[in-house]
């Protein structure tokens, strides 16, 4: 297995994507509906994880934009003096097929995420990322450095928020 992760590009056709199971119905229905034209209409970015050894065949995902954030929703930070709008990145979707699952790509799909918000913040300033976890994944996020700002809100996604200085 040859995993490669590429800027996903609109105009071309993914082996696999229509057939994407990461085992959310949401998520699925996004990454066979959704994505290209979110994607064209610069509403978001993605990026994606291609298997070489299945003739390219699409295996995982991540979209990112740019938000703003009150600087109430980060109360629970404790962070101090901040301006009332927040500029941050957010994680706004990411998946991966079941067949590549327990492989460690989602965790490579945020190294990703987090690197690019790192490096968006050096050009046009970024405290963070914002996410909405799904209950599913709120531990997943945590072990990144996630903080719940407003508790585990399970069954509704949870907000959550990984300030700049604890991206690594």
């Amino acid at each position: 297995m040859t995993i490669e992760l590429s800027l996903y590009d609109p105009a071309l056709t993914y082996s696999g994507q229509k057939q994407f199971d990461c085992g959310h119905a949401t998520l699925n229905a996004f990454v066979r509906h959704s994505l290209k034209p979110q994607v064209k209409k610069h509403l978001s970015v993605a990026y994606v994880l291609t298997d070489a050894a299945q003739g390219d065949r699409f295996v995982g995902f991540y979209t990112i934009a740019q938000h703003m954030v009150d600087v109430s929703a980060l109360s629970a930070l404790s962070l101090g003096s901040l301006p009332r709008k927040i500029p941050c990145s957010r994680l706004v979707m990411l998946g991966v097929d079941q067949r590549h699952q327990g492989q460690q790509l989602g965790s490579k799909l945020m190294r990703h995420a987090l690197s690019l918000t790192r490096e968006v913040a050096r050009q046009i300033g970024s405290f963070g990322m914002y996410l909405d976890a799904d209950p599913l994944a709120v531990r997943f996020y945590q072990r990144l450095g996630f903080t719940l700002l407003e508790g585990d809100r399970t069954p509704e996604p949870s907000p959550m928020f990984l300030p700049l200085s604890g991206i690594g």
